[in-house]
């Protein structure tokens, strides 16, 4: 399974929950959460945390380009 974001197929269309405007996607969340986080192996929230449903999800960090909210969206990986 691969996240269809982190592979760049396709674009992170997600609008900011405070002001509505245009968020950018700033890599996935666990690249954010640790010291060594980015030299990990990549892996999905579904995977490390406690299984939700049987779908994988990759977790991205976004941050709105007007405002500066930060706020995490969940992705759905795709099975190829």
């Amino acid at each position: 399974m691969i996240c269809p974001i982190c592979n760049a197929l396709i674009p992170l269309k997600v609008s900011c929950p405070d002001c509505g405007s245009v968020a950018e996607d700033e890599g996935r969340w666990s690249d954010w959460s640790g010291p060594y986080s980015p030299y990990e192996a990549a892996g999905f929230v579904g995977q490390r945390e406690a299984e939700v449903a049987d779908d994988a999800i990759c977790q991205h960090a976004v941050r709105c380009i007007r405002c500066g909210a930060p706020f995490t969206v969940e992705i759905a990986a795709w099975h190829v």
